[in-house]
């Protein structure tokens, strides 16, 4: 085998360096190393023609066929046979091509382009290698067979390595079958959802459904999805997400969707009720079949010092988003819609809120607007440790009764200061402070005018840091620890609230500043944070933080011990992790609330328990399990079980199969009412995420349900 480095092939004429200098300057040739079995150079022509196992090799590219012309002063190679071209973004194979050294040009015939996860193929193609490829009557897929299971086929596919692909017009076949058609796709490599997602499914509200999200993209800055969607006694649904953003102007995102309902038609009343029975008696005027949401979002940060955020949420009826989009409901079930301007200082701040009702069957508090300063907690002197901190805020406010013209407004005026002093004696850190709450209403609820409040506070907290470091070594679960630290920080907080000027009663309780009455109480506090390390990482192991609270001449109560707060975390290994906290009444001998959340995540098997406790409302556990059956077959489920009604409040299963390319899932979920809903979903491996809303995972005990 011969080999030609073409900068020393040149070298070997018979001209002077200077004149080799010269002819590269001149011709702009790049230094490409030529191997092949044969390789021959024609000085006349200057090209170098190679056969057998060819390599050429230019900075990170490497370049093999059967044959090769390398035109030195173009820096082009015509390739045949067997081409390959590799770099670290992918492959390149094809019949052959015409490749350009200096520039990156390239043009191809009978080509076929691996980019992990994108594997594409045409019979021609032309681009900047690395950079864009374009692909002439050609397919694309995520799967890496030679005769792929599904393809994406059009006339004209824009491929940008590790990016994104783009094409118009495109149909996705199944095989050799045609099932669905894309007017525009568009798919950022790093997005890790497909364009499009169809599901199908079976539940006693929606009967037989099939629900379809479509993806489109203008540009990076604008794009969203288009919703299709048909339910067996519902009807046809259709909505629009756009999402922009912008350097200049922020970002937002608008939300509509739209279904004429046909079980909330007047002569399918009585199949409504039957559904529903919760909605009989409702009135015929919050019952209309023409159901709809308008959300907006949006987002905006002009200069570095100043935010603007606001929300708009309108709904035909307040069971139009439990109905059609619960999901969204469990997160939030009462949204608001608002505008809020945050302007911040070096040490304070400034908003300006406006919050207006838009659904009529919410009750909520309107802000027409709310100004308020803070002044961040800041030191006074610098001279002594004394510190201030303070609030105040000027609101027109207006509480809005749900469905009905009856409304309280006032105008408040409020203001809450805080004057603190730092200071340590020896090992005790000591922060004792006063403060006022001082408030002013235009009326109360009695119509007098011109309400002045005013409520001193005063407290002190003591505190101090203790540790010790323990050698021993020891393992717990598999996880070796060499060495463990033990930090305790007691605290001990005194709180004194003197009664109002004015009581709560007479005020209109608009939000929580309107809640203030006496309080005088002793909070001892015992945080407790074990540090482990060991050859590899430093971790908090556990943390365990128990508190008391002592009330002391609450009106009607006298003194007392009320709650006892605990907080744990436990953290032995990266695998396993145990959270839990608890309230427990002192008075009344009874937990007011408890939340423990166990998970185990191992390679074959991930388990998590929940448990949630309210006193007087609900004592639930969840529980979630996936399990590998085999290398092509997963098991998942998750249940939700109310101890106080003895049933399941949900119960989900769900079999997931590896079809080499796509996850099928086939899922069931079964509610409290004993209604079935079915779907069957198939995921793309490489864009696993789909935005359907009645796929439930496990989300923890500290979570509501």
């Amino acid at each position: 085998m011969r080999k030609l480095f073409i900068f020393f092939l040149i070298l070997s004429i018979a001209i002077t360096p200077l004149e080799v200098q010269k002819v590269f300057s001149q011709k702009n040739s790049i230094p490409v190393i030529v191997d092949g079995d044969q390789v021959s150079y024609l000085q006349k022509e200057d090209k170098v023609i190679a056969k057998g196992n060819v390599v050429l090799k230019y900075k990170e590219v490497t370049v093999n066929c059967d044959e090769a012309i390398y035109e030195v002063d173009k820096n082009i190679a015509s390739l045949k046979g067997n081409v390959k071209i590799t770099s670290e973004k992918g492959v390149v194979f094809a019949d052959s091509a015409l490749y350009n050294f200096a520039t990156k040009e390239i043009q191809i015939s009978t080509v076929r382009v691996e980019s992990p996860p994108i594997y594409g193929e045409a019979k021609s193609g032309k681009g900047i290698y690395q950079t864009q490829y374009t692909l002439e009557d050609g397919f694309i897929t995520t799967c890496n067979l030679k005769k792929p299971h599904y393809r994406l086929t059009a006339k004209r596919i824009t491929i940008y390595p590790g990016k994104r692909v783009v094409a118009k017009n495109v149909i996705l076949r199944i095989g050799n079958l045609p099932v669905f058609y894309l007017p525009y796709y568009s798919q950022y490599i790093k997005d890790r959802s497909f364009p499009l997602h169809v599901s199908l499914g079976k539940s006693k509200e929606w009967g037989y459904y099939i629900l379809t999200r479509w993806r489109y993209y203008l540009s990076e800055e604008n794009k969203g999805r288009i919703h299709l969607d048909w339910y067996q006694k519902r009807g046809e649904g259709i909505g629009v997400t756009y999402k922009s953003k912008s350097k200049n102007f922020g970002e937002s995102l608008f939300k509509f969707y739209s279904i004429q309902d046909k079980l909330y038609r007047e002569q399918e009343r009585n199949e409504l009720f039957d559904v529903y029975p919760e909605r009989e008696g409702t009135s015929f005027k919050y019952l209309e079949d023409d159901r709809y949401k308008t959300q907006f979002f949006y987002s905006w940060r002009p200069t570095s010092n100043l935010s603007i955020k606001s929300e708009f949420h309108k709904f035909s009826d307040k069971y139009f988003m439990k109905d059609f989009f619960y999901r969204e409901y469990e997160v939030q079930p009462h949204p608001l819609s608002y505008t809020l301007a945050d302007l911040a200082f070096h040490h304070s701040s400034l908003s300006l809120l406006i919050q207006k009702r838009a659904n009529h069957f919410y009750t909520e508090t309107e802000y027409l607007p709310k100004l308020e300063y803070n002044i961040f907690k800041q030191k006074v002197s610098p001279t002594y440790p004394f510190y201030i901190k303070s609030q105040i805020s000027l609101a027109n406010l207006s509480k809005k009764n749900a469905n009905s013209d009856q409304d309280d407004d006032a105008l408040r005026f409020h203001s809450h200061s805080v004057l603190s002093y730092e200071t340590k004696l020896a090992w005790l850190n000591i922060n004792p402070y006063l403060g006022c709450f001082t408030t002013y209403y235009s009326k109360n609820t009695f119509g007098k005018e011109d309400i002045l409040r005013n409520a001193p506070e005063a407290g002190v907290s003591l505190s101090t840091n203790l540790y010790k470091i323990f050698n021993r070594k020891f393992s717990l679960f598999g996880e070796k620890v060499s060495k463990l630290r033990h930090i305790i920080t007691p605290i001990l907080t005194y709180l004194y609230i003197h009664p109002p000027t004015v009581s709560k009663s007479h005020i209109f309780q608009f939000d929580s500043a309107d809640d203030l009455e006496r309080k005088e109480s002793v909070v001892f506090k015992l945080d407790n944070k074990f540090q482990a390390k060991n050859s590899s990482r430093q971790w908090d192991f556990l943390y365990f933080s128990p508190s008391l609270e002592y009330k002391i001449n609450e009106e009607g109560r006298g003194s007392y011990f009320d709650n006892v707060k605990m907080d744990l975390e436990f953290n032995p290994t990266q695998k396993l992790t145990l959270d839990a906290d608890s309230n427990y009444d002192c008075r009344d001998r009874a937990f007011k609330e408890a939340n423990v959340d166990l998970n185990f995540q191992d390679e074959k098997y991930a388990f998590s328990f929940g448990h949630r406790y309210a006193r007087k409302e609900s004592s639930q556990s969840t529980f979630s399990l996936t399990c590998q059956l085999t290398p092509k077959l997963q098991f998942k489920n998750y249940l939700r079980y109310e101890y106080k009604t003895g049933d399941f409040k949900e119960q989900q299963y769900v079999l997931r199969r590896d079809l080499h390319c796509w996850w099928m899932d086939l899922g069931v979920d079964v509610d409290d009412e004993s209604n079935v809903t079915v779907w069957l979903i198939f995921r793309i491996k490489a864009f696993p995420k789909v935005y359907i809303g009645f796929d439930h995972t496990y989300h923890g005990a500290k979570k509501s349900y």
